[in-house]
């Protein structure tokens, strides 16, 4: 019995590591995209199609890895490649996010400089008045 759970357990984490392998090329791609994608400053509603194109391979390989996890575990293709998509997704989605949030906040602050020849406040200066 101590011998099926030890081999079940060996097996399961043979089976993830190959899921672990695409899934860090994937996430480091988009690390790297990102930064490129900021030395270039590249807008943020370009950044999906920025980064789809940079890391295609890294994304093809991990949808391939998941769809392949997830039938051998018994689900059915189209549901499996559904799966692979929305997980996919998420980390686009996350990294869309971030990214978007860090372009805006390093954008540069509005100026908040006194104009160059300032218009002068008009002031009534309160002179004693001299009977008459």
């Amino acid at each position: 019995m101590i011998a099926l759970v030890g081999a079940s357990a060996i097996y399961l984490i043979a089976t993830q590591a190959a899921i672990n392998a695409p899934r860090t090329e994937f996430t480091t791609c988009l690390k790297q995209a990102s930064s490129k994608a900021t030395g270039e400053k590249v807008g943020g509603d370009a950044f999906e199609a920025f980064v789809r194109n940079t890391c295609s391979a890294q994304l093809d390989g991990l949808r391939s890895a998941l769809v392949g996890f997830n039938v051998k575990n018994g689900m059915a293709r189209k549901a499996a490649t559904d799966d692979a998509n929305m997980t996919i997704d998420d980390y686009l989605g996350s990294s869309i996010d971030h990214y978007k949030f860090m372009a805006t906040a390093n954008q540069p602050a509005p100026s908040t400089a006194p104009a160059a020849n300032p218009t002068p406040a008009v002031t009534q200066a309160s002179a004693p008045t001299q009977p008459k």
